[in-house]
């Protein structure tokens, strides 16, 4: 009987250190990492004279203290209210980076604006934690969405196409950068 007793326990102790095993958090580098999901259109319904189509893109991340996202309070202190330095020299409170790229005579070109720079499609997400949230892992799908301005000059019904897309988190690292696949705008 107490062989039993014991036997009883230790497959009591065994089960419950390999469910603690699975419960452990997973181990992901400080910097994020991100794998292209999705890029999707939706055809919006002209307004006056402009044609706008919105891009969704889904992205998967990794990020190893889950410090991603920037709130409307983080954005008025330093670094992340400088207007210059980072990515694209237009300061850190954007924390998405997207550069276009338009296919011309069966080749993808560097899209840059009139003006000369990139980072006109740059963009900012929330927190994706709490602010006075202990770093843990986290891992998911970030959905972004970009209107595009397709009534002429730079983009027109019947351009193709494709992004490269990296994000950073508040420590201001940098994730590697993913291509997106083409997408035809106006259809």
């Amino acid at each position: 009987m107490n062989s039993l007793r014991t036997l009883a326990a230790v497959t009591v102790c065994l089960v419950g250190l390999s469910l603690s095993s699975c419960l452990n958090a997973p181990e992901y580098p400080d910097t994020p990492s991100i794998d292209f999901n999705s890029l999707t259109m939706v055809r919006n319904k002209p307004v006056g004279q402009t044609e706008i189509d919105t891009l969704k893109f889904a992205l998967d991340f990794r990020d190893g203290d889950g410090d991603l996202g920037l709130s409307d309070e983080d954005i008025k202190v330093a670094p992340w209210n400088q207007t210059s330095g980072g990515p694209n020299q237009r300061g850190y409170s954007y924390n998405y980076f997207i550069q276009p790229y338009k296919k011309v005579n069966g080749g993808f070109v560097k899209f840059i604006n009139a003006g000369g720079f990139e980072g006109e499609y740059d963009g900012r997400f929330l927190r994706l934690d709490e602010v006075e949230a202990r770093p843990a892992p986290l891992k998911g799908t970030l959905y972004y969405k970009l209107p595009i301005n397709i009534d002429g000059a730079p983009f027109f019904p019947g351009d193709v196409l494709k992004f490269e897309i990296s994000i950073m988190d508040r420590a201001l690292h940098r994730s590697n950068v993913i291509t997106t696949s083409e997408i035809t705008l106006g259809r």
